[in-house]
């Protein structure tokens, strides 16, 4: 019966826990990527624009533009125990070469 609890607990924390980074990119056109970083331990801003550059480099295989419209947005990372004191989030559009 303890074993059911710990497991009960486990599943708990998992299911609050999220990935971090969490990376997202969604095709806009032929070649371009809106991207999306979001980081529940965030130090700063050049941290989660590092975040997207590497993001645009694994959308755009033969090699990525500029940063375009980048801008910061709601985090969406937490947990159930609120451990991400220091989220944050960026937006931003690129277009491949």
């Amino acid at each position: 019966m303890r074993q059911v609890g710990a497991a009960g607990v486990l599943l708990l924390l998992l299911a609050g826990c999220r990935t971090d980074p969490a990376l997202h990119s969604q095709r806009t056109g032929p070649g371009q990527y809106r991207l999306t970083v979001d980081r529940c331990h965030a130090i700063d801003r050049d941290q989660l624009q590092r975040d997207l550059r590497g993001l645009a480099d694994q959308a755009c295989p033969n090699g990525a533009g500029s940063l375009e419209a980048v801008e910061s947005v709601p985090s969406r990372q937490g947990s159930l125990f609120g451990e991400c004191l220091r989220s944050g989030a960026l937006r931003a559009d690129v277009r491949c070469r």
